[in-house]
């Protein structure tokens, strides 16, 4: 049996005659709202149930009562849900009123444990406890899984879920225990997968690609009316040689991606390091390309020393 808590500045005997009292007034509201909903009930026996009778008689009751019909109802609602001899006179009515859809309610309403000024050990029921009972989330959660309930229920719109987990990436704590969960990792994987397909979709839809070698590729930022480009010496497929229409498709899906891919990057925060990082690879990319030049040009395909090493030592020597 549990002990109950007498908190400082009380004499014992001083609390539970407080609690004693506070018991009676709330069986006293109980009793009331059953007897209304007992009141309804016999009011409607009998009565015809089609047409909107019944909803007619319990707005004018209700209007003059000054009540309203939807409290009505639900008193209606309740005593049908616990007959007479089944209510329990020391457990309050919300605990009956969140019980009522329960099937075995009158057996679960009597299974609860008591505390000393409960002598008959029938139990200490309070509306919390009857919400747990019919496994819905308490006003007051006390386990991991009830708080986590709770916030769910709260942030049923997406955009405020959104939002409050966004506002989380400052805890670091949070963010370090988040992502040793597998299922974390992989829903985050999976929408950074989706959001790069989705901006990739917007950036063919605003930029098509070409696959006119001959005009090249036109990059965002670089219309014709205000940057206008010289004009790309045209080609004979059918007599091009293999290996310049493969220099020219290389060109052309280069410029095509690196397009794509600069107005993803423009959507991210890039570290230090991941920055030091993409301007390397661009080093070396032009490095290439003014290699490429130089072989096409003159015939001639030797590397001279500092771009091997740019080359195979990742830029480390300059």
């Amino acid at each position: 049996m549990a002990k109950i808590e007498v908190p400082p500045g009380y004499a014992r005997e001083e609390w539970l005659d407080y609690v004693k009292r506070g018991r009676r007034i709330m069986r006293t509201k109980s009793a009331s709202n059953f007897e209304m909903g007992d009141t309804l009930n016999e009011m409607l026996e009998g009565r015809p149930r089609g047409n909107g009778e019944v909803s007619r008689i319990v707005s004018l009751f209700a209007d003059h009562i000054r009540s309203k019909e939807s409290t009505l109802n639900f008193y209606r609602y309740v005593a049908r849900a616990w007959p007479a001899e089944m209510r329990r006179l020391d457990v309050p009515w919300s605990v009956h009123a969140r019980l009522a859809a329960v099937p075995n309610r009158f057996a679960l309403i009597r299974e609860e444990p008591s505390d000393e000024l409960d002598p008959q050990d029938r139990g200490v029921w309070h509306e919390d406890a009857a919400l747990r009972a019919r496994h819905s989330i308490p006003h007051s959660p006390n386990t991991p899984e009830e708080r986590v309930g709770q916030a769910k229920r709260l942030l049923r719109a997406t955009e405020d879920a959104a939002d409050a987990v966004a506002q989380l990436v400052d805890r670091t704590e949070v963010i370090n225990r988040a992502v040793e969960n597998p299922d974390f990792r992989r829903a985050v994987r999976d929408a950074n997968r989706d959001r790069a397909r989705r901006l990739e979709e917007s950036v063919r839809a605003q930029w098509p690609e070409t696959t006119d070698y001959a005009d090249g590729p036109k990059l965002q930022g670089h219309s014709e009316e205000r940057h206008p480009e010289p004009t790309t010496p045209k080609v004979n497929y059918r007599e091009t040689p293999t290996a310049a229409l493969k220099i020219l498709g290389q060109c052309t899906s280069f410029c095509v991606s690196m397009q794509s891919a600069v107005v993803l990057i423009q959507e991210e925060h890039l570290s230090t390091e991941e920055l030091e990082a993409v301007l390397d690879s661009i080093k070396k990319v032009r490095a290439v390309c003014d290699w490429c030049e130089h072989a096409v040009t003159t015939g001639q395909t030797d590397m001279d020393e500092q771009l091997v090493r740019l080359l195979d030592n990742g830029g480390d020597d300059q």
